[in-house]
């Protein structure tokens, strides 16, 4: 074991090279009599502890974080059994350098530990973003707030995570996401650190966070392990690696390891194809972003229906399409995680008198034969046979021909629709980052740096006007 850094009321030590961090507890004056300072492990309350059970709580299948260094010191929980140690259980724990047995004062959760000055420190393990989907790692503080997991050595400049054993944290009613370790995407506040949008100007500007994001306070307030705050293409753009400027864009795992990341919730993405201790990445999409890096990443991702999810402290480029949204390996996983977040709000209304049908817009299909028409029409065939049913060919622009709108004046739908969803887009994009450019303005005396891609955003849609991002025929929320 190194010798154990203090640094902002944490610990950092390593066995090998595997790293710690411990944070001080609440539970001090843990026994009656003091032990020497160093790692120890509590025990769930058994009736007989065995040399396998003692293999399987320390050799890491349940857990990612205890190992049996830990074992140096046992703690058993008050009306716990130090009698029922068999003998071979003895043994394996004498091999492992333990010294001492003891019982403690209070219930405490079960897991690693660093015992200082008898009180009990919680040990987190330290994994490295090697793929670089971080901007920052994040540690709980005091009334709900968050700050920069700091290692003397790095500020906002993710070097590390720090990762609660799953031994320690139990789900319960109260807690329903208590066994869940995140990361979110930094277009989210949360309470006490800062926000960037991948942008150092933006950073510059704007303070810590006072309360934290509505559609993912629920999800805190329910246990959830915040890891920290990942990367994005800058304000939610569709920057490709090599235009990110300010911070270098994460890295995709597949492949040969140069693939794109996708669209700008690409650092959640990652982040989940990447390491197997997280759980879930939250995000947000607008027109694609968390559908593009999921499919560039080989994850599955979630975006929920507009409005189910409250916006109130997420970046918003285009409030009628913006949303939150997940990501997560497994598809169980995702629907569960998915199902304690909406709670309520999830719809219960059956489908199943509704008879099934499958719709094939012809007009998104080019004309020519080609690869990607196969792979669809491929995968279409496959969907009708699951299905037992075959897929209706449909043309939009026929039925628009067939029962145009008034409004339209006489136009084909391509005519009427060409320019919609850009002029409204990229008016809101451009309007929504109207105060952070004034501020910054008032400060330097000059516009704030921006990649090459958000300054031509920012370009086209300052010379739309209101009335044509509105259009004759709708109205957008924001515009």
């Amino acid at each position: 074991m190194s010798h154990p850094i203090t640094t902002d009321d944490s610990l950092f030590f390593n066995y090998g090279d595997v790293k710690y961090t411990a944070w001080p507890t609440s539970f001090i004056d843990v026994l009656p009599e003091a032990e020497d300072d160093g790692p120890v492990a509590i025990l769930p309350t058994q009736d007989v502890v065995n040399a396998d059970w003692l293999k399987e709580f320390f050799d890491g299948s349940l857990d990612d974080v205890s190992r049996h260094e830990f074992a140096k010191g046992i703690l058993l929980q008050p009306n716990g059994t130090a009698a029922n140690f068999s003998s071979e259980a003895k043994a394996l724990l004498k091999s492992w350098g333990n010294s001492w047995i003891k019982t403690l004062a209070v219930t405490v959760p079960p897991g690693p530990y660093f015992y200082k000055d008898n009180t009990l420190w919680q040990v987190l393990r330290l994994f490295d973003d090697h793929q670089g989907a971080f901007l920052v790692s994040l540690r709980p503080a005091d009334d709900g707030a968050y700050a920069l997991l700091n290692d003397g050595s790095h500020g906002w400049s993710c070097n590390s995570l720090a990762v609660l054993s799953r031994l320690t944290v139990k789900d319960c009613p109260e807690k329903p996401f208590a066994k869940w370790r995140i990361a979110v995407k930094d277009a989210f506040d949360v309470k006490g650190v800062k926000i960037s949008m991948c942008n150092k100007a933006y950073l510059e500007v704007y303070p810590p966070a006072t309360s934290t994001a509505r559609s993912i306070i629920h999800i805190l307030n329910g246990g959830a392990s915040v890891l920290g705050k990942t990367k994005l293409n800058s304000f939610l753009s569709r920057e490709e690696a090599s235009e990110s400027v300010d911070y270098q864009a994460a890295w995709n795992p597949r492949a040969d390891g140069y693939q794109t990341t996708g669209a700008s919730s690409s650092g959640s993405a990652a982040a989940v194809a990447a390491y197997e201790w997280i759980d879930v990445g939250i995000g947000t999409d607008t027109n694609g972003s968390i559908r593009r890096p999921a499919q560039c990443n080989g994850v599955f991702g979630l975006r929920p229906s507009q409005g189910v999810f409250p916006q109130d402290g997420m970046f918003t480029a285009f409030k009628t399409f913006d949303v939150p949204g997940i990501f997560a390996r497994d598809l169980d996983k995702l629907a569960s995680f998915a199902t304690k977040w909406y709670g309520d709000r999830l719809p219960n209304e059956s489908a199943e008198h509704l008879p099934p049908r499958i719709l094939l817009p012809i007009d998104l299909l080019p004309e020519d034969e080609t690869p990607q028409k196969s792979v669809v029409l491929d995968f279409l065939k496959d969907f009708e046979t699951h299905m037992g049913i075959n897929a209706d060919r449909v043309s939009l622009s026929a039925l628009w021909a067939e029962n145009p709108p008034k409004e339209a004046d006489g136009q084909t739908m391509h005519e009427y629709l060409e320019k919609v969803g850009r002029d409204t887009f990229l008016y809101a994009n451009y309007h929504s980052t109207a105060a952070f450019r004034d501020q910054y303005l008032h400060l330097h005396g000059r516009q704030p740096f921006v990649s090459k891609f958000v300054r031509w955003r920012w370009s086209v849609g300052s010379k739309i006007s209101k009335r044509r991002a509105r259009g004759s025929n709708a109205t957008y929320e924001g515009l």
